[in-house]
């Protein structure tokens, strides 16, 4: 692993490089599980446990290989929601965030992803691992003066753009936090998969605490820390008139105003920390509203991952796209000045939100 201007990446030993794409879902199930049983288990009854029980860790339906339910199991005890007692492993009674995700139902076997409230405080757990925090979260952080909260993370994390460069035969992936320029470059065979499909995929799919895109110019892609995601059905509906408002602000005087998508992730979502997916849904509601003055601009798969040099690249590369279930990718779409007979109630949302909220 090399590094620059970077206090938070100091070396850390190649058995330190743990983190694994496993599921925070399958996670809390374990944990759950593991919970219920005060005095502890081993590793091997709780591999058992979760045979007999049926518990999914994963979305594949066979049987988790003993392999995979080590990673659970390590996963568990590097964050301290497990420790060891003995021989035995049982839940950190002590932690906070371990208390109160003991006291959350655990997902069901066919759900993916965790509550709201218990995403918080797994992504606690996160946030508090030293090796998490030097090898992938204090990119984010203007300084490495204090440890950053959750909270903190979200509301005062930067942007960050890595990009993967193989020369030689050697493959480097580096980070550039886009406020400071510090930057930060890792080589290590063990450290670049524990950063990219580890760190990179809890903070983005199961913690919810950024969201990414690709960048045209460079190929390299930006990472930015968003807000937490609406907790209920009535602070979606009005997070995502709010991002409806903000579209129907940037139109020009012309009769129609043509939109990118690629331009609306950066001034919307990265600017104001919101993910792509509230984006998306402000999109559907302009279509389902007025469809006959939202109209849809696509661009061909081949066009849309032309620089595309591998599968996962390719998935990088739609991230700049919005897409309709089975239909095509679109780069940009139109809204007509007419679009006006809601923009009271828009401007109103928020009073209205909240009063129902508070009823």
């Amino acid at each position: 692993m090399k590094t620059s201007q970077s206090p938070s990446a100091e070396a850390v030993p190649p058995n330190q490089y743990w983190m694994r794409a496993v599921s925070v879902a399958g996670l809390h199930r374990i944990l759950k599980a593991v919970g219920d049983t005060p005095n502890g288990l081993r590793a091997k009854e709780i591999n058992s446990l979760v045979l007999e029980a049926g518990l999914t860790l994963t979305p594949r339906t066979s049987p988790p290989k003993p392999t995979t339910l080590y990673h659970y199991r390590n996963t568990l005890l590097r964050l301290h929601a497990l420790v060891r007692d003995g021989r035995k492993l049982r839940a950190n009674a002590d932690s906070p965030d371990v208390r109160a995700l003991l006291r959350q139902s655990a997902p069901a076997n066919d759900e993916r992803s965790l509550s709201a409230t218990a995403r918080e405080h797994f992504a606690a757990l996160v946030l508090d691992n030293e090796q998490c925090r030097k090898l992938f979260f204090d990119l984010f952080m203007p300084s490495f003066e204090n440890r950053a909260s959750v909270a903190d993370f979200r509301e005062n994390g930067v942007p960050v753009c890595w990009m993967r460069k193989t020369s030689s035969g050697i493959t480097e992936v580096s980070f550039k936090n886009k406020m400071t320029g510090r930057t930060v470059r890792y080589s290590s065979s063990g450290c670049i998969p524990a950063v990219l499909y580890g760190l990179r995929y809890w903070a983005r799919d199961e913690l919810k605490l950024i969201d990414e895109y690709s960048q045209r110019t460079d190929g390299g892609v930006v990472m930015f820390p968003v807000s937490g995601l609406p907790s209920s059905a009535i602070d979606r509906e009005s997070s995502v008139l709010q991002a409806v408002r903000f579209i129907l602000d940037q139109r020009t005087t012309d009769d129609w105003t043509l939109f990118s998508i690629s331009d609306l992730i950066v001034d919307y979502c990265q600017l104001h920390r919101k993910s792509r997916s509230l984006l998306f849904a402000a999109i559907d509601w302009l279509r389902q509203e007025w469809p006959h003055h939202t109209i849809l601009i696509p661009t061909s798969l081949g066009l849309a991952t032309l620089t595309a040099s591998s599968p996962q690249r390719e998935n990088l590369e739609l991230r700049r796209y919005y897409k309709i279930s089975s239909g095509p990718y679109i780069s940009h779409f139109r809204v007509h000045n007419d679009v006006t007979a809601r923009l009271q109630q828009l401007a109103n949302c928020d009073v209205q939100y909240s009063s129902e909220a508070r009823a």
